[in-house]
């Protein structure tokens, strides 16, 4: 890789490696752009290529998972006997979505099975004990876990003490310990060899649910109904859209372009997309898979359970409202407070960020995490204060493991969990102090931060001007790599040069930048999301990393930038 020199936005723009002869020849059949992209994706001969663009793949055997087998006889055991079943699911996307999925699979085949998402506020993350003893003296004989639960050892155990049996389906990574459950289906356990180990918890929900569907001989229409979930949840938890979940996603897509789920239509409806048919892997990223979280920020997860579950379309515009309004409070809450945590670090110069703050909400600190990360590129820990219990969010960058390094930590810890780069954890306030200490140690011996940047990987470099005639071709072939996602991005593309013709900020709070930028005779209208503070520093000449775009408002192709950065000539 070749490095360039750091955008208005400080990052470090990367080019690809140019594709050798040897794949020219073999992607003949594309344009020279399009053979660059493909390239950059591992994909470097045509029968490759083919499958990518224009197939869909295959779903994975469901008893590749080791502990199925185990899981499906003690669930066909349930159903046969009558007993009472719940699926305990996470708070986030990828957990109500899955809790919703297998539930509705459940009853679909007689099962008596009924929902528990815990509240984010009054119980935390995952299982926990109050939780485990209502629901034993409810009279519940069988949990089963959605997204949650593969780091509760102490939870699971006192579940089958209360005469509980606990089928765990969790995507993240086990401890040490792993919990003594009845089964314990999570790609990560130590000689499980599934071979997509990106999968997300609504995934493995599906997994339960297809291996079930097999045996009881129902179609693969039965089972592919429940794609639009997994579409949902895979895309929300940001996992790579390679493989198996590129497959989910593909075919999850179709199921949600036919419309068939009320809330789903009813959520697409105030999300502000015309109509169905146009839902990208991009509009559940940014627009359905916000509005669905807001539930367990603000108020009750419970609320998009029910959503994506009603067969009322009256209750659907309801509860569809009510998660706009609810997103709508949860970006100012979350704008103000990562305004205050920016000016509580002031300049400060540490490996790890900390904003712990009585006053913010604990249904945002994540998200605030995650802008601070953004801006600063370092790992971020930002939570609330309730009554000398602090329960935080956790993001970082790429060169840090930020769950690994909490493992070094735990004996400070509460409660910990999560992925590489995004965790939460639980601490006494008594332990905070030596736990920033402890924490930056770490961070400082394993990474030169000095060095460190946020980096922007781009797929090669155009003209706009010289390629005008062949944009629409190349559009229409650059929309087969959808869905495009982490792992997958959206191709991203370098134009040096291009001169500033006209500059201006856009939007609500002026954050966004609206340009005219000249490539050689051709002027492009260009949107720079976010960059409206940048207003004032743009040059004359900036070389713009930017993808292809249509206009909303008058249907026009416009540049959509992502980057830009001063001229070298």
């Amino acid at each position: 890789m070749n490095k360039i020199n750091r955008s208005y936005s400080g990052k470090e723009w990367l080019m690809p490696a140019s594709i050798p002869a040897e794949g020219m020849e073999t992607l003949a059949g594309y344009p020279l752009l399009i053979q660059q992209v493909l390239f950059n994706r591992g994909l470097d001969n045509a029968r490759q290529a083919e499958e990518f663009l224009y197939g869909e793949g295959d779903l994975l055997d469901p008893y590749l998972l080791s502990d199925v087998p185990k899981a499906i006889d003690r669930i066909l055991q349930a159903i046969a006997n009558g007993e009472k079943m719940v699926v305990y699911g996470d708070f986030d996307v990828d957990g109500i979505t899955g809790t919703a999925l297998l539930t509705q699979a459940l009853q679909e085949m007689g099962a008596s099975a009924n929902p528990y998402i815990p509240d984010r506020f009054s119980e935390g993350y995952g299982l926990n004990p109050d939780a485990m003893r209502s629901l034993a003296q409810a009279g519940t004989t069988l949990l089963i876990t959605v997204d949650c639960g593969i780091r509760s050892p102490q939870e699971v155990k006192l579940a089958q003490e209360l005469g509980m049996d606990v089928i765990l389906t969790d995507h993240h990574l086990p401890g040490e310990e792993l919990p003594p459950a009845y089964a314990v289906i999570c790609q990560k356990k130590n000689d499980e060899l599934y071979p997509n180990p990106h999968i997300a918890g609504v995934g493995l929900a599906y997994k339960v649910m297809m291996a079930l569907f097999q045996q009881a001989e129902k179609s693969r229409e039965a089972m592919e109904q429940y794609l639009d979930l997994v579409a949902l949840g895979t895309v929300a938890d940001v996992v790579p859209l390679v493989g198996e979940n590129r497959t989910f996603v593909k075919k999850g897509l179709k199921k949600i372009h036919e419309g068939k789920r009320p809330g789903l239509r009813a959520l697409v409806a105030e999300s502000g997309i015309l109509n169905m048919e146009l839902v990208t892997s991009e509009h559940i990223g940014f627009r359905l898979g916000p509005r669905l979280n807001a539930a367990g920020r603000l108020d009750s997860a419970m609320l998009a359970w029910k959503l994506l579950t009603t067969h009322d379309e009256s209750e659907a515009c309801t509860l569809a409202a009510n998660l706009n309004t609810l997103n709508s409070d949860r970006q100012s809450k979350t704008e103000e407070a990562f305004q205050t945590a920016s000016e509580e670090l002031g300049a400060a110069d540490t490996p790890v960020l900390f904003a712990i703050n009585e006053l913010f909400h604990e249904g945002i600190v994540g998200l605030v995490a995650s802008k601070l990360t953004e801006e600063y590129h370092r790992p971020a820990i930002v939570g609330t204060d309730h009554q000398g219990l602090i329960r935080a969010s956790c993001r970082s960058v790429e060169e840090f493991n930020i769950t690994y390094a909490l493992d070094r930590c735990s004996d400070l810890l509460v409660q910990y969990g999560g992925h590489s780069m995004a965790a939460g954890l639980t601490i006494e306030k008594d332990n905070m102090e030596q736990f920033k200490e402890k924490l930056c140690q770490i961070a400082q011996s394993e990474v030169d931060w000095l060095e460190t940047c946020s980096k922007l990987q781009l797929d090669g470099e155009v003209s706009a001007g010289q390629i005008v005639s062949q944009i629409p071709a190349i559009m229409k072939t650059l929309e087969l790599f959808e869905p495009t996602g982490e792992g997958n991005n959206r191709p991203l593309l370098l134009n040096r040069g291009m001169r500033v013709v006209e500059k201006r900020t856009v939007g609500k709070t002026a954050k966004h930048l609206k340009l005219k930028l000249r490539d050689g005779n051709i002027l492009w209208d260009a949107i720079a999301f976010g960059f409206g503070e940048k207003l004032d520093a743009i040059a004359e000449n900036v070389d713009v990393a930017f993808h292809f775009g249509v206009n909303d408002f008058n249907g026009g192709i416009q540049l959509v930038v992502r980057d830009l950065r001063k001229s070298a000539g």
